[in-house]
């Protein structure tokens, strides 16, 4: 079984803190920090970052399936709906289905209680 308290790398490169896991709605809500140094040109950013903190959530969330398998990311489809600005972000993972050999989860970004993507991907259960 996957063991929340050793979180993989990138998820303290990301700055993940706050982490938690609602076993019985099977989401995850996690806090991350963007940094000055994951900015694009304009000051906001990098939509990669956003997208590898949603990925972290997705990836976390995915290792507590209930066949207690680890999964690995298949595909991975992301909206950006807003700027991101350096500061805290809040993310959100849930389970829409967990099939034997594939689970489909979503999750969304927020900043200051606005959302600024979402993400939808499938895991392939190993």
């Amino acid at each position: 079984m996957f063991n929340l308290k050793n979180l993989p790398p990138i998820h303290h490169l990301l700055n993940g803190h706050d982490l938690h896991w609602n076993k019985d709605l099977a989401q995850i809500h996690v806090k991350y920090i963007t940094l000055e140094s994951f900015t694009n040109p304009r000051g906001t950013v990098e939509g990669g970052m956003i997208c590898a903190m949603l990925d972290d959530a997705m990836g976390i969330l995915a290792a507590l399936n209930k066949a207690e398998k680890p999964a690995t990311t298949v595909n991975l489809n992301i909206d950006f709906l807003r700027p991101c600005h350096v500061g805290n972000i809040e993310a959100k993972a849930w389970f829409i289905k967990q099939g034997s050999k594939v689970l489909n989860i979503e999750s969304e970004a927020w900043q200051q209680g606005k959302l600024i993507a979402k993400c939808s991907s499938a895991f392939l259960v190993l």
